[in-house]
């Protein structure tokens, strides 16, 4: 559809180009081929007579004009897909969809693997791409969240309910308390774990880098004015059991990853020795997608999983 001499399909090209900045990641993105991409792009060029985007070292950077047109753009993309979802139904068994579900290592580990178990068996035509969710340097309150469903499509994002972003739907999704792992052998911890013990043996923590918030149960220690050794610290939660087996360490994790460790790797589950607060994670999607009948089904679906 022309407006104004404007192919406004191209506005979903541009939007992909700004996210990808690389011409072949967003043909990806839009089941295109990349040719098409790049002569959509020239058209693009040609009617605003500007190049848009400029190769900077191997990234396309958007110039001045494509970083003040992107918010109308994504204004427009947005009341377009609230559009299309009006009057829509919903069939899982027939439907082909993929959904982009932004989450921590910890909540794709204990609950999606249980929900595409689900899917194959409900909605076999219905595929997920996981994007991992990562701390940021200290921002403002929910600005994560907003990037992630403004900017990069996610259909929903699940994290931490002191995390979430007021400008955007939420749901309570689980709650989950803390256990501390060791290795089945070691004999230190047999009797249950004491609060002296608990802060003088070796520690193995998850973090995520300088300046960005620390995980929930260091945030807890601190408040309380109490200091552990930090023996080896990881990126990813799934490398902590790996540092503990066979050797002296503890971890502190949330007790449904602990658990799901537990079963996989020779390790002893213990009482915390004191009471870190349980978090609450959320759902939070697009307000425009309040009315997509398909994202009501797999939320609902996320909870009937969350709840076993």
């Amino acid at each position: 559809m022309r407006f104004h001499g404007l192919d406004l399909n191209l506005l979903v090209v541009l939007d992909a180009l700004f996210l990808e900045r690389h011409v072949t990641r967003a043909a990806t993105r839009l089941h295109l081929t990349q040719s098409a991409v790049s002569a959509a792009l020239g058209r693009l060029r040609e009617h605003f007579q500007d190049p848009l985007f400029v190769l900077v070292g191997g990234r396309m950077l958007p110039t001045a004009l494509m970083q003040r047109l992107q918010p109308d753009i994504q204004r427009v993309l947005d009341s377009a897909r609230g559009i299309a979802f009006a009057n829509a139904s919903f069939e899982p068994g027939e439907a082909q969809r993929r959904f982009r579900v932004m989450a921590s290592d910890y909540v794709i580990a204990v609950l999606l693997p249980a929900l595409r178990q689900r899917l194959a068996r409900e909605a076999p035509g219905v595929d997920l791409q996981l994007l991992s969710l990562v701390p940021q340097r200290s921002s403002e309150g929910g600005a994560l969240v907003d990037e992630a469903l403004e900017q990069r499509h996610c259909d929903l994002v699940i994290l931490p309910h002191a995390h979430g972003s007021e400008r955007h739907p939420r749901e309570p999704l689980f709650e989950d308390d803390f256990s501390v792992i060791a290795c089945a052998d070691n004999p230190s911890f047999v009797d249950g774990l004491t609060l002296e013990h608990y802060l003088a043996a070796p520690h193995v923590v998850r973090e995520t880098g300088a300046g960005v918030q620390g995980s929930m149960e260091a945030e807890f220690l601190a408040s309380q004015g109490l200091d552990r050794r930090v023996a080896v610290a990881v990126e990813q939660f799934g490398l902590i059991p790996e540092f503990v087996v066979g050797g002296p360490c503890l971890a502190t994790l949330h007790s449904r990853l602990a658990r799901l460790y537990a079963r996989r790797f020779p390790l002893r589950l213990l009482a915390p020795p004191l009471a870190f607060p349980a978090t609450r994670q959320v759902l939070q999607w697009h307000a425009y997608q309040d009315g997509d009948p398909a994202l009501a089904w797999l939320r609902g679906l996320l909870l009937e999983v969350a709840a076993c």
